[in-house]
């Protein structure tokens, strides 16, 4: 295969076309590249001939005459030489090849919901199960379900074909846990998550597990070990990534870095099944117990930003393509009622609301449903009038509403037009800021942590803040609903806000399951 003036050439070349479909399968590739170089020399040579004149008295004249030749001769050599490199960058664009190490593969991207499915999103790697795993609802996004892994009854999921080829190259295996039990005391008893092991040797049995409680990270004798002590019946957002290129493992928990070891790997396995919930290494007890959900890999290793928005970034609105999808990692896509599309948003496109029951919902919100996580919800509005009316409502209902229920508008207007926030602490928490302008586009985003209390920003600037304190949440997978209280109205708690329908223009809506620091806030205000 000709590149340029290189010349590509697989060892075991595929005789089949190459794409998606092959992630199965590694070449050892060599690139030679052959260069010539052209030398020319040019020797000159000159003959001259002196023409001699004599006179005599008896007037004889002998004449010599010479004629002036000159010869050019050009020699031209070439010199050829030839280099056999291999490959160490990495490149990868959607579904292309890619080079790592000596190996050529493609780039894969796999996705199990486990929304009462075993099917990949992308219809790759589909799964079977063992044992007969169950699913149970809500999954950790409130909405959909989770794998149920029963670990008495030995339940797993398997994926055999195609095979997954992680062999000398990078990626990223992210899961959402909520273990039932876990395992003490024997440090080889594992709640296990993923494993691959073409054998029981050093860098060929890959085991991504709980181990003692911890996250572990296993090429078999060659591993990673995490320091945050896991505790059963709570979510947990844990990413497991290697980066060829530095040759280091990773362990994230809940989007932050729990540990890290260089000079690993890399894996070496090139087959061998893919399983969840199980693995193949040597341990008394390897199954997990409890649920599994938004499992997903990629061949790449991703980076902190990229794995703290995984975990943390509960929804994002963009409203762009005219549509209500979810651009975050869980794919919470909103519903709504009484909308229209806009091509005037702030950014790209939004939606216009008005008249009553305008409204846009999200639902299955688990993190902002416990009492003191921290949380971030921010927008941007275009107001048509500000005496009142709910820009977000937050309730454990999707009609927004009590009794025997919580629900609290967090963000809209005062009666006098100043933007609000508010929160609960067994009694409303509220921010009061300025009067924002009608017909113009301003950004407002509300953080929450116990630490630092409630914070209302407005156009990326702090405006006011409350003392700390412990946000009395919901309890249960929570609803936001985007201008309007519903049947809220009148009824729920509401500090300084005037509840009621906010009529105008909205834009990039996101939560956040965490506290977002002022510069990330000024961020999001200056897009």
């Amino acid at each position: 295969m000709l590149y340029g003036n290189s010349v590509w050439s697989f060892k075991n070349a595929p005789t089949e076309k190459y794409d998606v479909k092959h992630t199965a399968k590694s070449y050892e590739l060599s690139i030679t590249s052959t260069s010539s170089t052209t030398t020319t020399a040019t020797t000159t040579t000159t003959t001259s001939t002196t023409t001699t004149t004599t006179t005599t008295a008896t007037t004889t004249t002998t004449t010599t005459t010479t004629t002036t030749a000159t010869t050019t001769t050009t020699t031209t050599s070439t010199t050829t030489s030839t280099t056999t490199t291999t490959p160490t960058l990495l490149f990868i664009l959607g579904n292309t090849v890619m080079w790592t190490g000596s190996y050529c593969q493609t780039a894969v991207r796999i996705f199990w919901s486990f929304d009462n499915t075993l099917q990949d999103l992308y219809n790759n790697f589909n799964g079977v199960g063992s044992n007969g795993p169950t699913y149970t609802s809500p999954g950790y996004n409130g909405a959909g379900a989770c794998l149920w892994l029963n670990q008495a009854s030995s339940q797993s999921v398997s994926i055999t074909s195609p095979i997954l080829n992680i062999t000398y190259t990078s990626f990223t295996f992210e899961v959402w846990l909520y273990p039932n039990t876990l395992y003490n005391g024997n440090p080889y008893t594992d709640n296990s998550i993923f494993g691959q092991c073409q054998q029981q040797v050093v860098d060929q049995c890959l085991h991504i597990v709980i181990r003692s409680q911890k996250a572990y990270f296993g090429f078999f004798g060659d591993d990673l070990v995490g320091n945050q002590a896991f505790t059963p019946k709570q979510w947990y957002h844990v990413a497991y990534i290697y980066d060829y290129s530095t040759q280091t493992q990773f362990v994230y928990v809940n989007g932050y870095l729990d540990n890290s070891r260089s000079s690993a790997g890399p894996y070496q396995g090139i087959s061998g099944a893919l399983t969840i919930g199980t693995t193949s290494a040597q341990v008394s007890n390897n199954f997990f117990d409890g649920c599994l959900d938004s499992v997903a890999y990629v061949s790449r290793a991703k980076n902190a930003s990229e794995v703290l928005d995984d975990a943390t970034l509960v929804a994002y609105l963009s409203f762009d393509s005219n549509s209500l999808l979810d651009s975050g990692p869980l794919l919470i896509n909103g519903t709504g009622t009484n909308y229209s599309y806009t091509s005037s948003g702030r950014v790209n496109a939004g939606i216009s609301l008005s008249g009553n029951a305008s409204y846009i919902q999200i639902t299955g919100l688990t993190r902002i449903g416990t009492n003191s996580w921290p949380y971030t919800v921010a927008v941007w509005i275009n107001p048509t009038k500000i005496s009142g009316g709910t820009i977000m409502h937050l309730s454990s209902l999707i009609d927004g509403a009590q009794p025997n229920a919580w629900c609290l508008p967090i963000m809209g207007f005062t009666s006098m037009g100043q933007i609000a926030i508010n929160s609960w602490n067994s009694s409303n928490v509220p921010i009061t800021g300025s009067i924002v302008q009608v017909n113009s586009w301003t950004h407002v985003a509300a953080t929450y942590s116990s630490s630092n209390g409630e914070r209302l920003y407005v156009n990326g600037i702090q405006y006011g803040s409350s003392v700390a304190y412990n946000f009395a949440a919901g309890g249960v997978p929570m609803t936001i609903t985007l201008g309007s209280s519903l049947l809220g109205t009148g009824v729920c708690n509401t500090g300084t806000i005037q509840m009621g329908q906010y009529n105008g223009l909205l834009d990039e809506f996101r939560v956040y399951a965490r506290e977002l620091s002022a510069a990330e806030i000024s961020a999001l205000a200056n897009p």
